[in-house]
């Protein structure tokens, strides 16, 4: 019974994992297409614009965030990588001391999380920059000359 119970939970973490990935992947998709519409067009300071992109990306990083915490929580808790030993070894072991070893798709969540946060980075500034021109151009006859006032 307790078997049955910790592989219940073993697989309901696993399709909340499963599920976690597909909504970043979602959140991802739609954070590309706003950034290509504001590529394309001139964003307004509305939920197609930059807003939308920082919605998005910041969405797409907390659940990767979350997926990165699930996972290793769940084979931890459950000795995953020991059962797994267990059911591919032909002879009677005890699997003392083994240790976890994440591949390179784990990590790569990692790469996305850095490239989420480096892109709302880049469009905070750009943002910033942006918004500071407007209104430097707002103001031109604080920068004129007093000559140029005069005509």
């Amino acid at each position: 019974v307790a078997d049955s119970l910790s592989s219940t939970k073993t697989k309901s973490t696993n399709v909340a994992i499963i599920v976690v990935l597909v909504l970043s992947l979602l959140t991802s998709l739609l954070s590309s297409g706003f950034t290509c519409t504001n590529a394309v067009s001139n964003p307004y300071q509305t939920f197609l614009g930059p807003t939308g992109v920082y919605t998005w990306n910041s969405i797409c990083g907390i659940l990767i965030l979350i997926a990165m915490i699930l996972f290793p929580v769940n084979i931890e808790a459950h000795s995953l990588s020991e059962e797994l030993a267990r059911g591919c070894s032909t002879s009677v072991q005890s699997h003392i001391k083994s240790q976890h070893s994440y591949g390179y798709s784990y990590w790569i969540l990692l790469l996305i999380l850095f490239l989420n946060i480096a892109s709302l980075i880049i469009i905070y500034f750009y943002d910033h920059a942006r918004y500071s021109k407007k209104k430097e151009q707002e103001r031109p006859i604080e920068n004129a000359p007093k000559d140029v006032i005069l005509f």
